[in-house]
């Protein structure tokens, strides 16, 4: 198979290009008990994508209901969060930043200059107790790409799927919502991998291995839990009519690191 033009991966040069959000709109719905109509379905999952009115409301209610929960005292296997996420200095950094590295570990601006390439997206779900209601919990998580500027066929390209923190109001846990939440994940990972093969110039016959590691730093067993419900769909979203051509997912990892 031939080498990419320049010598240069596909998928490197793709990435030190502006990339569009995930989806379009700052909150857009992506996972609800399908059973119901949406209008009145309890339960749905908001991917937000950047900063908005809406999001600033919601991180408001958030705030106000995790400063109230204490139940990390009394109920086994839950850990005490910041709720870091919904401040509104990290609401600011929702999106897509780029960085860019020498062979030696140098920080550089031009992607001519660089051989490796982080490209992160921070984003939130965001669970409400119904479509358009109040918000009642969040995963914070995000979608991070690693590729090397010279990379041949035989190597990957690494995308990593990291939970920051979740959390769930006590009054609407246990009614897999938290599962809705992972549903939501592994369907933005999915329609962010198609955005960016669809848009990549690939060479002739080019094909892209790519690893998946779905991960977070753990700290309670629900944690734990969530973290393998999250790899099992993003597993299910890239194993059901899968149509990517030119990049073929070689292995999804599920890594938990307490």
């Amino acid at each position: 198979m031939p080498e990419p033009r320049g010598r240069r991966h596909p998928l490197f040069l793709r990435l030190t290009k502006p990339i569009d959000p995930v989806y379009p709109d700052a909150v857009t719905p992506v996972a609800w008990d399908d059973e119901e109509f949406y209008e009145n379905v309890r339960g749905v999952v908001y991917i937000v994508t950047r900063q908005c009115a809406r999001m600033r409301a919601w991180a408001q209610q958030l705030r106000k209901l995790h400063g109230a929960d204490e139940t990390y005292k009394t109920e086994e296997g839950l850990s005490r969060l910041s709720g870091a996420p919904l401040r509104e200095a990290n609401l600011r950094g929702l999106g897509t930043s780029l960085d860019l590295y020498t062979e030696h570990g140098g920080e550089v601006l031009a992607a001519r200059s660089a051989v490796r390439a982080y490209v992160a997206t921070d984003l939130l779900a965001v669970v409400t107790d119904r479509g358009g209601g109040g918000a009642v919990g969040f995963v914070s998580f995000g979608l991070k790409w690693i590729a090397d500027a010279f990379d041949g066929m035989e190597d990957e390209v690494e995308l990593e799927v990291e939970l920051d923190q979740a959390w769930m109001d006590p009054a609407f846990r246990r009614r897999g919502w938290g599962e809705l939440a992972a549903t939501a994940i592994a369907c933005a990972t999915r329609r962010h991998v198609d955005q960016v093969e669809a848009t990549t110039h690939w060479p002739s016959g080019f094909v892209a291995p790519l690893k998946i590691t779905v991960c977070a730093d753990l700290y309670s067993t629900s944690g734990e839990a969530l973290l393998a419900k999250c790899a099992d769909y993003v597993a299910l979203a890239f194993g059901i009519s899968s149509e990517l051509q030119r990049v073929r997912v070689s292995e999804i990892v599920l890594d938990g690191r307490w």
